[in-house]
């Protein structure tokens, strides 16, 4: 039987990442969220989008969480991230990831706010790792996926959680 406070500690995760995302895509660059599909569960692999950052997560939860992003939204934020830049053009791919690895960052970074009333040890955030170009993540061994599609004009995003199959309930689902 899962912890019911774990679980309920996993959906004030993604919660928390929503509203971040959603805040700093608004104050920053003006881009209005809104929340699309979710899903997930005991899947094989866990299908990405265009670019993604992936980033570790421990305290009082452990998890990985990915930020996946469609190319037209990481293309936009890169650009406006790097609009006083003279960007060379054997330069453009590193500074889109950058722009990917630093939207995470901040967005998680905001999140460390909202972790710290879970009433659990300090949380750890890993730096992002970024890969492109990537279609699947495979499952690993009792892990279970959780996916939040987010939309924009620009394009989707996914985030997504990665933990162990305790941190869900029977349906294989978080508690809202």
């Amino acid at each position: 039987m899962p912890d019911s406070k774990l679980i309920d500690e996993v959906g004030q995760v993604m919660q928390f990442a929503i509203a971040r995302t959603r805040s700093h895509f608004d104050s920053e660059y003006g881009i209005s969220v809104t929340e699309a599909d979710s899903g997930g569960g005991d899947l094989e692999s866990l299908t990405l989008l265009g670019m993604t950052a992936i980033v570790g997560m421990s305290g009082s939860v452990n998890l990985l969480i990915a930020f996946s992003f469609q190319e037209g939204l990481i293309n936009v934020l890169y650009q406006r991230m790097t609009h006083d830049f003279d960007v060379q053009p054997d330069e453009i791919e590193m500074y889109r990831e950058a722009a990917a690895g630093e939207v995470v960052n901040i967005i998680l970074g905001h999140c460390t706010i909202d972790l710290q009333k879970l009433d659990r040890p300090v949380t750890s955030i890993t730096p992002p790792v970024i890969i492109d170009q990537v279609k699947t993540i495979r499952r690993m061994k009792n892990a279970v996926f959780y996916t939040q599609s987010l939309n924009t004009v620009f394009g989707r995003m996914n985030i997504s959680l990665v933990g162990p199959r305790e941190l869900f309930d029977s349906r294989l689902d978080y508690a809202r």
